[in-house]
């Protein structure tokens, strides 16, 4: 009975002694897995924070290049460019911060990008600075050029003045400006006529007046004829045919070469119609220039 109880309270020790042995390791793996948890949320906080502090570096180095100020075309690109390379480096925070590799890749570049900075910061003090130098210098020399440059001034204008003069008295002056449409006949004669549709051909005349300040020699008079809906009749130089006129370009229905010797003479210039069929009615404006100016008008009314 005795020895039955003993082998009893031998396996009560035995299954106390496994107990307490699993209540034994338990109590370390609990121990490894707590020291692991702290540690991952240790790595997790400092993780976070060095995140936090590289946003904020490098948005602080956004700002610093936003309130720069350069007059340099080159410096301007190659900040702009920085700016860029800052901007994509935010994202990569965002994209890549559970990663300490990543984060510390990230925490160098922006070093590097600190000490770039400073470098360009640098040298735009240096470029100011200058400038400020080069402002003082350009004062005293403008001073110096005012009484120069207010003579030339006066003598340029003087001198516009009499080309002015000169210029406007050498174009020729037309007088007597009639426009007429006509019509030729089987014999070749000319026949005038006053419906749209029977006008083959305009003719208009002019007195080119004596002119002795003009110089002698070629002259080209251009005509426009602009019909009641404000298109030029077409030149038979073809659609793109142009002369420069107050300034500006625009079409010619007809030229005419002349020699001038500065005396007065009589002009007439003709303009055949393509189609007469398409002509129509109502006024048309004749316009006759020379020189670049307008020197006579008429008009014509076709039925």
């Amino acid at each position: 009975m005795a020895e039955n109880q003993d082998k009893s309270n031998r396996k009560y020790l035995i299954i106390i002694g496994i107990l307490a042995l699993l209540c034994v390791v338990l109590g370390v793996m609990q121990f490894q897995n707590r020291t692991e948890i702290i540690t991952r949320t240790e790595t997790v906080s400092n993780l976070e924070i060095e995140q936090l502090q590289l946003k904020n570096e490098l948005q602080d180095m956004l700002i610093q290049y936003d309130t720069v100020n350069v007059n340099n075309e080159r410096l301007n690109a190659e900040i702009l460019g920085q700016q860029e390379q800052i901007k994509e480096m935010l994202k990569q925070i965002e994209k890549h911060k559970d990663d300490a590799y990543i984060m510390s890749k990230l925490k160098k570049e922006t070093a590097t990008l600190r000490e770039i900075m400073k470098g360009y910061l640098v040298t735009i003090d240096s470029l100011n600075t200058m400038n400020v130098t080069l402002k003082k210098d350009n004062q005293n020399l403008a001073t110096e050029l005012s009484q120069t440059k207010t003579q030339k001034q006066q003598l340029e204008s003087s001198k516009k003045d009499l080309e002015t003069i000169v210029a406007t008295g050498s174009v020729l002056n037309a007088t007597g400006i009639t426009s007429v449409g006509l019509r030729v006949r089987n014999n070749g004669n000319q026949v005038e006529v006053n419906r749209a549709n029977k006008t083959e051909a305009v003719r208009t005349c002019a007195k080119i007046g004596e002119n002795r300040i003009s110089q002698s020699g070629k002259k080209v008079l251009y005509l426009r004829i602009i019909t009641p809906d404000g298109v030029v009749l077409e030149s038979t130089d073809g659609p793109d045919a142009s002369f420069e006129f107050d300034g500006v370009s625009g079409k010619y229905s007809v030229k005419r070469n002349i020699d001038y010797d500065n005396q007065a003479q009589e002009v007439c210039i003709f303009y055949n119609v393509n189609d007469p069929e398409a002509l129509p009615t109502g006024q048309y404006i004749v316009q006759l220039y020379e020189a670049g100016m307008l020197i006579g008008k008429s008009t014509i009314d076709l039925k």
